[in-house]
């Protein structure tokens, strides 16, 4: 069962029968493939190839810092029916680290009688995030990594849709999500609209790249776009993701689902590092009772020399 977690004026570029032309729209100004050895081609690929995200979340594994996250469950008439509150302190000695806590802290319907959590959505994110035992921690990365390794499948699907973007290299396939997921493919290219511009983020020049669904297309059509926005921001200094937006929506008799995340990273000694990590999401599906959750996760006082 896949759960997904683990997202401007400017003119529209412009398709060919076959492949994406190689233009881009930057300030109002035209470049071109010619003139500068670069092209909308080159930076999905770039993009579907980065690895600098992934590893601002292996630099936090690795790395002592405090953190303070709270999750929220909701019925299906929006009230909040639990909380978990977990604020403490992520130890490493660089090879190994593990959690001690501050503050543990649930109200609601959040467990079981037998202390296991009542939901999937809590148990994914401590997985993610809250290691109840010591883990092994490595700043070694290669691309095999994300979508290998001990972790579980469901792991492994949420590594790949949010460290791979614009591949269909998932393990299961729901619902016909796979191919939906290839965002950058000839087949998918009909649905969305990519876009290069640039900003300063927090005090760093950075270029925007958008991937959202175009705004003209037929609610029969649109639907056909489960990634309906993907928005990152690339430091025009080293390439690194220093913000991604991600939103999901889809809709069939077998999985039904609306989730929104938002992340924040930064530097912190010259290490790129996550400093806020937000999630807004619905998913239901078929035979499993649905969850609405949103849950927020901020990062501080990171120990890197």
């Amino acid at each position: 069962m896949l759960k997904i977690f683990v997202f401007i004026s400017f003119p529209f570029l412009l398709f060919s029968q076959d492949t994406l032309l190689p233009l881009v729209i930057l300030d109002d100004v035209i470049i071109s493939e010619e003139r500068n050895g670069f092209s909308v081609e080159d930076f999905i690929n770039y993009v579907k190839k980065d690895t600098t995200f992934y590893k601002g979340f292996k630099h936090m594994r690795y790395f002592q810092h405090n953190f303070k996250g709270e999750l929220n469950i909701y019925n299906k008439q929006n009230k909040k029916i639990g909380s978990l509150i977990k604020h403490g302190t992520h130890f490493s000695d660089n090879l190994n680290a593990y959690i001690i806590y501050d503050t543990l802290y649930s109200s609601g319907k959040i467990f079981k009688r037998n202390g296991e959590y009542k939901y999937y959505t809590p148990k994914a994110f401590d997985e993610v995030f809250f290691p109840s035992d010591t883990i092994p921690v490595s700043l070694n990365i290669n691309k095999k990594e994300i979508n290998k390794g001990s972790d579980s499948q469901n792991m492994r699907d949420a590594k790949t849709i949010g460290f791979s973007i614009g591949t269909d290299n998932i393990e299961q396939n729901k619902g016909g999500i796979k191919k939906k997921l290839a965002i950058f493919d000839i087949d998918m290219q009909q649905y969305y609209n990519y876009l290069i511009s640039d900003t300063l983020y927090n005090g760093y020049p950075c270029y925007i790249f958008s991937v959202t669904v175009k705004e003209d297309l037929s609610k029969k059509k649109k639907e056909k776009a489960l990634v309906r926005k993907v928005i990152s921001f690339f430091d025009k200094e080293n390439l690194n993701v220093l913000f991604r937006e991600y939103k999901f929506i889809y809709k069939n008799w077998l999985l039904d689902l609306d989730i929104s995340v938002i992340v924040n990273m930064d530097y912190v000694n010259d290490k790129h590092v996550p400093m806020e990590i937000n999630y807004n999401g619905f998913w239901n599906v078929i035979f499993f009772k649905s969850e609405k959750v949103d849950f927020s996760l901020s990062l501080s006082d990171y120990s890197i020399d």
